[in-house]
């Protein structure tokens, strides 16, 4: 799928970045926390890479990795402070400046989003147009599902050729499997989650059919960020020198995961792992060409804009300096 077309990873440039801070990183290491979006999976891995190959150690960084429960509570609570940086979706960003959370991303991880529309290979649906007249399972309030017309336009069909079910994020992703409507919404990497249910799945991702916005990136507040660019700058550059060599050593980074997180080292779970780590990495890649892995594009920053304006995740359009920055990346 085009989605697969690995991105052009700088991993060298974020190396240099980190050699030239390693000075500034000597003495006592700074501790800082990470809030990921999530229980800690595939995607989290290359933190715990991180760890584990002293990247955070050589840039003076003293990391603890903590697992969230979605977006929107890990821009809470770095914006609270509870955590230094987070790992969050770009449309949690848009949601939490709407909301005047002080939160700001100061490094991209994932150039485009991975929103897909999921369904049973057993169903005989290949092309999303025979979607038409099916039911889909729906989560009121989600950035997926107010995207969903944008996607539906650009195969040419609209809402009302779907049949909507209400379901509660808790109970979908069994439901789905179970044939209790015929398709779901997930990341790109969630192909593994339904197989755990018993579900071999087929995905449409979004931006393969021309709804794109920015994925996922690290977080700060601009407070926190500004009184410690030091600390900003270096976790950053460890933070995507992980991510560049786990992009291309997977096996390694699930390694890293699986003994900091055991669960992920039963050999059911590592095997949907392996395989939904690689759907992952293909969004890990450079935002910008030219520039080191975390540089963020301010066009492709204000066509996520656009789009969540156009649909309804936000109501007001604000500088686009608001959302992020590029100031603690090198290059």
């Amino acid at each position: 799928m085009n989605y697969r077309s690995n991105f052009l990873v700088a991993g060298g440039a974020a190396v240099a970045v980190a050699a030239t801070l390693v000075a500034s990183a000597a003495g006592a290491a700074d501790t800082v926390s990470v809030r990921t979006d999530w229980f800690h999976s595939h995607y989290h891995s290359p933190f715990f890479l991180g760890i584990e190959k002293g990247f955070y150690r050589d840039a003076g960084i003293e990391l603890k990795a903590t697992a969230g429960r979605g977006s929107g509570q890990v821009v809470q609570l770095v914006g609270n402070g509870d955590d230094q940086f987070g790992f969050a979706s770009t449309d949690a960003v848009f949601r939490a400046v709407a909301k005047d959370i002080s939160v700001i991303a100061v490094g991209n991880i994932m150039p485009k989003m991975g929103q897909a529309v999921y369904v049973l290979k057993k169903s005989g649906i290949t092309r999303p147009q025979q979607l038409k007249g099916r039911s889909i399972g729906w989560t009121p309030g989600g950035t997926n599902e107010a995207l969903l017309p944008a996607f539906l336009k650009n195969v040419g069909l609209s809402m009302a050729d779907l049949k909507p079910i209400t379901v509660s994020p808790a109970s979908k992703n069994r439901m789905f499997v179970d044939g209790q409507f015929d398709a779901a919404m997930c990341p790109a990497w969630c192909a593994g989650l339904f197989a755990r249910f018993g579900g071999s799945t087929t995905s449409f991702v979004y931006s393969d059919y021309g709804v794109a916005m920015v994925g996922y990136n690290i977080v700060a507040t601009p407070e926190y960020a500004k009184a410690n660019p030091g600390v900003a700058k270096r976790f950053l550059a460890a933070t995507m020198k992980a991510f560049a060599y786990s992009k291309h050593n997977q096996e390694e980074a699930l390694d890293a995961l699986a003994k900091h997180r055991p669960k992920n080292a039963k050999p059911i779970v590592r095997k949907r792992n392996s395989g939904d780590m690689v759907d992952a990495m293909a969004f890990v890649g450079v935002a910008v060409k030219g520039k080191p892995m975390g540089y963020q594009s301010e066009k492709d920053w204000l066509a996520t804009q656009a789009l969540l304006l156009k649909y309804g995740v936000i109501k007001e359009k604000k500088p686009i300096s608001a959302y992020f920055t590029n100031a603690y990346i090198g290059g």
